[in-house]
């Protein structure tokens, strides 16, 4: 009887999970509904169980610019990038590389790729993703839309591959370029 229960089950699972989806449909992520107004421009935090992150976008030549910084509350890791929206680090002694690149935009979207790279031994972990940015909630939260995120993780000869559908909300703290010590931690 368990055994038939249970096989009932695994098939019922593989069929549910091989159901087609429509192109550009995401399932269990909701993000607000984008807006036109304030401005991309000023702080912006993300906070989450096992870390914060600081966000400054800035105009300069007519082109968004991105600085990122991230400080992990799991372990020592933490790296803040430049204004191109990349940092080379090194966590336990071994090189580690971050960029968020924005490729372009108009005053609606910003849209840009997620590259995070870190190898210590014979363990690494790389993440990708095209992400979209987004204003919500009258222009005082961000979508990030992390489109075809992956996440691939080695340890010794085994790898773990996770695909997954990720909307990150921002909430912008100022107008100005904040410093960290500032943030509302």
């Amino acid at each position: 009887m368990i055994t038939t229960l249970c096989s009932a089950l695994l098939t019922l699972g593989f069929a549910v999970g091989n159901v087609p989806m429509p192109e550009d449909t995401r399932v269990g992520v909701r993000g607000g509904e984008p807006t036109q107004a304030g401005a991309f421009e000023g702080t912006w935090i993300y906070a989450n169980r096992d870390a914060h992150y600081a966000m400054w976008i800035r105009t300069k030549d007519g082109k968004p610019q991105v600085r990122l910084q991230y400080q992990s509350l799991a372990s020592p890791e933490s790296f803040e990038t430049d204004w191109a929206g990349r940092a080379n680090y090194y966590m336990a002694g071994k090189p580690a590389s971050f960029s968020l690149l924005l490729d372009g935009g108009d005053a609606q979207a910003l849209a840009g790729h997620w590259d995070w790279e870190l190898t210590a031994g014979s363990s690494a972990r790389s993440e990708t993703a095209s992400v979209t940015l987004q204003r919500t909630g009258y222009g005082r939260t961000l979508s990030m839309n992390f489109k075809d995120y992956q996440r691939v993780i080695t340890s010794g000869p085994n790898g773990n591959v996770i695909k997954a559908p990720m909307t990150w909300t921002w909430v912008k703290v100022s107008k100005r370029e904040l410093l960290w010590d500032e943030l509302p931690w």
